[in-house]
């Protein structure tokens, strides 16, 4: 982990030709623009998000984006989405807005979202970029990290998938505080499994600072957050 800033955390994803970095911090959605930018061949995107997510936060991210154009999809939110309908619809919306090899895709939302997209990302055109926005904590600490991407079947959860790296992730602090205190506390729980998993001083810092953390210290989620990128990219 490196710090770009006072304000900035950089964890870089060694994967030789299919590295990435996961940019952790406050304000992203604000300067999305100058984050993807340097990855874009022409200046265009295509968002796909949730219902609920888009209310929050997709003007914003619009907003962020000075000078591109942004196409946009908006998927019913819940688990229900992470199936065939959902996949095929994003898929033939993403072709129809003539999205090809040399653009990106945003995945603004969760898991469901950052699953689904990076699914449909992996065989667009036979592989396409994209770039997540996680906008759980969940999401931040664990999907968003790793490249597994996927939708579920009758059979069973994450049974259809490919592996397909993000160009980029942009995990944005400030969006953690529209969380509910259920789903806040079920991302926290994932961070608590990182201590567990060999790093006790770690542990130790979340029983000290643990209580803050959930009441939504900025400083704190980040910094725990971007501890737990750095673990889950070593073991990635």
């Amino acid at each position: 982990c490196q710090r770009m800033s006072q304000t900035r955390d950089i964890i870089s994803v060694d994967l030789g030709a299919r590295s990435y970095q996961v940019r952790i911090g406050t304000g992203l959605l604000a300067q999305a623009g100058q984050e993807i930018a340097p990855l874009l061949k022409r200046p265009k995107v295509a968002v796909v998000t949730d219902a609920r997510v888009a209310d929050l936060h997709l003007a914003g991210l619009k907003a962020g984006l000075p000078g591109i154009a942004v196409a946009s999809l908006v998927l019913p939110a819940g688990e229900g989405t992470k199936g065939w309908p959902e996949f095929t619809r994003t898929v033939e919306w993403l072709l129809s807005e003539k999205v090809e090899r040399g653009d990106i895709i945003i995945a603004l939302g969760g898991g469901v979202i950052g699953d689904l997209v990076g699914f449909a990302a992996a065989v667009l055109r036979r592989g396409v970029r994209f770039v997540q926005m996680p906008t759980t904590l969940l999401a931040q600490v664990d999907s968003s990290v790793g490249g597994k991407t996927g939708i579920n079947s009758i059979h069973g959860k994450n049974l259809i998938g490919a592996f397909h790296q993000h160009s980029l992730v942009l995990a944005d602090i400030d969006v953690l505080a529209t969380l509910p205190a259920r789903d806040f506390l079920a991302g926290y729980g994932e961070v608590v499994k990182y201590g567990l998993l060999g790093d006790a001083a770690f542990f130790d810092w979340l029983e000290v600072n643990g209580p803050n953390l959930a009441r939504g210290d900025k400083a704190l989620c980040q910094q725990a957050v971007a501890h737990s990128v750095m673990m889950k990219a070593r073991i990635v």
